[in-house]
């Protein structure tokens, strides 16, 4: 299959990834935007991480395609570097959302998610080897396949050194996109934080990558944090990688579209004339894409480096099992090379902050009265749990797991395990709307009360209350599975 690549990208223009937290600032200026790119499951719920099944917001979905604006999928619960093969419940429903949004192409990370049957809880880089690429090469295949549509992988971030035996960054994308026949999303942001924290430089990798296979760019702002740079979606991009973007653009002749990201949890705090300041940029940068191109597939300017020493070299299997159980454990020592000590640490605390911002969707009150009510023990509670159970990707799973731990470890009381139980309710009625009841060990009234203004609460003398929470409490919505038929 490698060198078809018969695909060329309508010219969507620029947009950003969606979020609703963005709703009311992008809806006033949506004749400014070419496209939006979604991440469908940001918004689904699973009976299981890996194995599902899988159910999305259907009025989420069908609220996006109201919008009059091209609109781009971006999976993002598929990682497409590692020997876990893409679900087919899972590609299923991403082509149902692709289908019902016209997404001209589907993207999703070349990166590794875990191993086949447990989670990093992080997105880690994928082992750069001849046998990393057929592994990558033949789940993007499949991905392609069942999502009856042209898929683009992107480009990630890597914190851990480039070892001996693996090939250059840019040059394994490029083996994978053209053994896979695929398109690449080239993020920017992700190849920066690696020049900037000593990796490679941006144009070593963007020299060796096949420019005709380019079809989306990925921008975002970071920040440093003991001495690295961090991918953290936070605002702006640096000014300097806003000036190499555009010469990188101009030279792009199948480039489609230019996203950018931004975290929701940074927008709460974002100026509106920050997000003004994005957009304008990203006009400016969409109306140079391809205007020095010369349609070079890019081939001239890759120059292979030399063969890779291949003694020692590990399987793909067992460079994620180590770099799963040692990002999940936070124990270095999983992953057989010492120089990668502090930067498993970092994966591990990057992997354990995502886990808890997760827990707090879901268990707000929960958790407030656990911090609240434990003062000084709160973080250690948390950290014996990140340490216990493995990471469950989705909100509602992640939150249903510390209710159990919890429970078990003897750290729960009547009304931590009632307020648990309340917000888990209030999450699950989303997809099953029926009337449900919560056990309360006293008037929770003054419980919520007391919370919402971050005072810890009196416990509620009895007698116990039976609370019933209605669908219209629960503010439903429609979920849908999609059964792939296997």
């Amino acid at each position: 299959m490698a060198g078809k690549n018969r695909f060329r990208p309508p010219k969507l223009g620029a947009g950003m990834i969606y979020t609703p937290a963005l709703r009311s600032f992008l809806q006033p200026r949506i004749d400014r935007l070419g496209v939006l790119e979604v991440e469908p499951q940001t918004m689904w719920l699973a009976e299981d991480a890996i194995d599902g099944p899988f159910r999305e917001n259907f009025d989420f979905i069908e609220a996006i395609a109201a919008l009059p604006v091209a609109k781009l999928v971006h999976s993002v619960g598929a990682p497409l570097g590692g020997t876990r093969r893409p679900n087919p419940d899972q590609i299923a429903l991403i082509r149902a959302t692709a289908d019902r949004l016209d997404s001209p192409w589907v993207s999703e990370h070349l990166s590794v998610a875990g191993t086949p049957h447990r989670s990093a809880g992080f997105l880690l880089p994928p082992l750069q080897t001849p046998e990393g690429v057929e592994t990558a090469a033949k789940n993007i295949r499949i991905f392609a396949e069942g999502i009856g549509r042209p898929v683009a992988i992107e480009t990630g971030v890597s914190y851990v050194g480039r070892k001996p035996f693996e090939m250059a960054d840019g040059e394994f994308v490029a083996a994978v996109a053209e053994t896979a026949d695929c398109g690449i999303l080239l993020d920017l942001h992700n190849v920066y934080c690696n020049e900037r924290n000593g990796r490679t430089t941006l144009d070593t990798y963007v020299e060796a990558l096949p420019l005709d296979r380019v079809w989306e760019i990925h921008l975002a702002g970071g920040n440093e944090a003991e001495g690295v740079w961090l991918d953290a979606h936070c605002g702006q991009m640096p000014p300097d990688l806003a000036v190499r973007a555009r010469d990188i653009i101009r030279a792009l002749p199948n480039l489609g579209a230019v996203n950018y990201e931004i975290y929701e949890t940074f927008l709460a705090d974002m100026p509106e004339s920050t997000l003004e300041a994005i957009l304008d940029e990203l006009e400016d940068l969409w109306g140079e894409a391809g205007r020095a191109s010369t349609a070079s597939s890019g081939e001239a300017e890759r120059r292979p480096s030399p063969p890779p020493d291949i003694a020692e070299r590990p399987s793909p299997s067992a460079w994620e099992e180590g770099m799963t159980q040692a990002v999940w454990q936070g124990t270095p020592d999983c992953h057989p090379f010492p120089d990668d000590t502090a930067a498993i640490r970092l994966y591990a605390r990057l992997a354990r902050s995502f886990r808890g911002s997760m827990m707090l969707r879901v268990l707000s009150r929960s958790l407030r009265y656990l911090i609240l009510r434990e003062a000084d023990r709160g973080d250690a509670i948390l950290e014996r749990y990140f340490k216990a159970v493995s990471p469950k990707l989705y909100a509602h799973l992640e939150a249903k797991a510390f209710r159990d731990w919890v429970t078990q470890a003897g750290e729960a009381d009547p009304l931590l395990e009632a307020l648990m139980d309340y917000d888990i309710v209030m999450v699950e009625m989303l997809a099953d709307p029926r009337p449900r009841e919560v056990r309360f060990p006293g008037d929770p009234r003054p419980v919520f009360e007391a919370l919402a203004a971050s005072q810890l609460p009196k416990f509620p003398e009895p007698p116990a209350w039976e609370i019933e929470i209605l669908p219209d409490q629960g503010q439903t919505s429609a979920f849908r599975g999609i059964d792939s038929g296997s």
